[in-house]
């Protein structure tokens, strides 16, 4: 996925909110998550974000989600997002984590991938 930061998703200090780049990670693994199970999948579990850089108003938000094993019924993913100021072209590093996502039926229950 990427897409711009807007003014919209900056808190006073200028910088992207943590709890926004927590919910393009989540939004990112879903949609990995989806694909690869064939169906719906929910959030279980969310390991150790790092935040290392700030993301500001205007930069490119790059987010990579990679499959990084399965099981019967869940994935595990592996997600890192950066930045690039698109006039310096420079790119920074600003978060990564691991997410699993388990696949569930229309009921809720879990289902095999």
């Amino acid at each position: 996925m990427s897409f711009l930061a807007e003014p919209t998703d900056v808190n006073y200090g200028g910088s992207v909110h943590g709890g926004q780049v927590m919910k393009w990670i989540d939004q990112a693994g879903y949609a990995l998550a989806v694909r690869y199970s064939g169906g719906y999948a929910v959030t279980k579990f969310v390991d150790n974000i790092d935040f290392i850089n700030p993301i500001h108003i205007g930069d490119l938000v790059i987010i990579d989600a990679e499959v990084i094993s399965s099981g019967k019924t869940s994935i595990k993913i592996k997600v890192e997002v950066t930045s690039e100021k698109l006039i310096s072209r420079s790119l920074a590093k600003n978060c990564n984590c691991t997410i699993v996502f388990v696949a569930v039926d229309s009921l809720g229950n879990k289902r095999n991938l």
